[in-house]
């Protein structure tokens, strides 16, 4: 099968399971509930408790027992309801009692971050991925990673069982009293994504209250439960061959917003950070970093993101060090340097109308840098057209300048984007697209899109979505890119096709992820 067909088919599938969608119980209505068999005063009680909490919601649900236990469970099955732990709501809802270093106003979740075992319910899950890159003089061992598993969750006790390819794994996730005991190449008590990662596997699937967090190495940690700002930390000891021949100690604080693991036998280190602050006068502010430093080579990024008191003023800003040891098989669908490569880039604007860019990237003997600004010429509540100059530069192996002009429709609000534009340069041009919608039920939608004309001389800065970050930006050379994501609790499709200049046989990367859980 080309890879024409497996496009057209990841798309049918991908438009029926955006019909799918999924409810919360908020999203019930009184109908519904009368003819799944509820009385009155269950509907009456089941709206009421809907509109308080999340917590409060599954708190009455798991009090319930006998038929109306009965009742309810049948009714979240039919209707394949989820309650995900939206961070916006949560923020507005709960006034923070504590604004130390892991409690601040205004605080939003990770997304990748599991929740307190105590709301998780009782369950048992099952699923699989399957991952393809169809590349020529590439072996079929490389080309095609496939999983399955199942496990459970017993009163926030974690467990499970899977086959990745043809190796039999296991992990395990116990808590008992303030000790904890994470085992295998599924849990772990750090919120790390670079951290001793299986190099052909990865999980889409981490998200609020979800039982598959990234896929490790064979690990091992247990450590004790600190009380800390009126929550818990955590501090102990790990085993991880795939990170260090020596084992080491680890920390984490409360809500795992910090993080940070020590091997002292060879001095090699990781640190996460995933924090929200609000300053009175001084605007919204975020910053996320993860890395790893080691006498070879030091990998990671850190990525801050600022805006107003008023939503009038936006920067942004990333710097990180790429290589391909950070990666093995599993990102061969993203962008990763061949050597290893230091980038750095910037961003302000107000209210995403007037603004500027720099960017500068290191690798090896190349240095490329750039300046950007734009602004409006047409201004509306449907979004704006702006006009675009921005001035590429390399100098090492070459001495080149181009200069891009661009005209580029873009609307923004919050984390949806709508943008498309096109770029002059004196030897060619490019188009650009990017799409991006976050819908309350908890799914996502990525598009991104970039078509290379004519003979340029200097790479294009290409926006990229990455698991570690929210976001993050790329110079790439190629003709065509085309990348589509999807992500909802049950469901996960990453697809990204792209072609060389060079080379007339382009390269598609899939990855399909699908987890299914069943109440008990």
């Amino acid at each position: 099968m080309d890879w024409q067909k497996k496009a057209l088919f990841l798309w049918v599938f991908f438009v029926q399971s955006l019909f799918a969608g999924e409810k919360t119980p908020k999203d019930v209505s009184v109908q519904e509930l009368l003819k799944q068999g509820l009385s009155p005063k269950l509907v009456a009680i089941w709206k009421s408790k809907a509109n308080q909490s999340r917590e409060a919601f599954l708190e009455w649900k798991r009090s319930l027992q006998g038929k109306e236990a009965k009742l309810v469970s049948k009714v979240w099955k039919v209707l394949n309801l989820s309650y995900p732990n939206h961070p916006k709501s949560d923020s507005i809802s709960r006034k923070p009692k504590n604004t130390g270093p892991n409690k601040s106003p205004n605080r939003e979740e990770d997304p990748r971050k599991a929740t307190s075992p105590s709301l998780v319910t009782n369950e048992l899950f099952v699923g699989l991925s399957y991952q393809n890159l169809d590349v020529r003089n590439l072996p079929i061992e490389e080309k095609n990673h496939s999983g399955v598993f199942l496990g459970g969750n017993h009163h926030g006790q974690r467990y499970s069982f899977e086959k990745r390819d043809e190796e039999f794994l296991y992990g395990i996730d116990f808590t008992s009293h303030q000790y904890r005991l994470t085992s295998g190449s599924r849990y772990k008590p750090i919120p790390h994504f670079y951290f001793d990662k299986d190099p052909n596997f990865y999980s889409q699937m981490d998200r609020p209250n979800s039982p598959l967090p990234q896929p490790i190495q064979n690990s091992h940690f247990f450590g004790s439960l600190i009380p800390m700002f009126g929550q818990k930390a955590e501090l102990g000891g790990f085993s991880s061959q795939g990170f260090s021949p020596h084992p080491g100690i680890y920390f984490t604080s409360p809500n795992k917003s910090y993080a940070s693991v020590w091997s002292p036998g060879d001095s090699k280190s990781s640190f996460f950070m995933n924090d929200h602050f609000a300053l009175e006068k001084w605007g919204k502010h975020r910053i996320q970093s993860e890395s790893i430093f080691d006498k070879k080579e030091s990998v990671g990024f850190l990525y801050t993101k600022s805006e107003s008191q008023n939503s009038e003023y936006f920067f942004d800003s990333t710097l990180y060090r790429d290589s391909p040891l950070l990666y093995g098989n599993v990102a061969s669908g993203e962008f990763r340097p061949e050597i290893p490569q230091t980038l750095g880039y910037m961003r302000g604007s107000y209210k995403h109308r007037f603004g500027g860019e720099t960017l500068s990237s290191i690798e090896g003997h190349r240095y490329e840098s750039g300046v950007s600004g734009f602004f409006p010429f047409l201004v509306s509540d449907w979004g704006n057209l702006l006009y675009r100059y921005r001035e590429y530069k390399e100098s090492g192996s070459y001495q080149l300048t181009e200069i891009g002009r661009a005209v580029c429709y873009e609307w923004r609000k919050e984390k949806t984007v709508w943008s498309v534009g096109y770029e002059w340069r004196e030897l060619g041009g490019q188009w650009e697209g990017k799409i991006a919608i976050p819908f309350k039920s908890g799914q996502l939608i990525e598009l991104s899109a970039l078509f290379r004309e004519g003979n340029l001389k200097t790479r294009a800065w290409f926006e990229n979505w990455t698991y570690a970050t929210d976001f993050n930006i790329n110079l790439t050379e190629r003709e065509e890119i085309l990348k589509l994501k999807f992500v909802s609790s049950f469901l996960s499709l990453n697809v990204s096709y792209s072609k060389r200049e060079e080379n007339p046989n382009p390269i598609l990367f899939l990855n399909f992820q699908f987890l299914h859980r069943f109440e008990i």
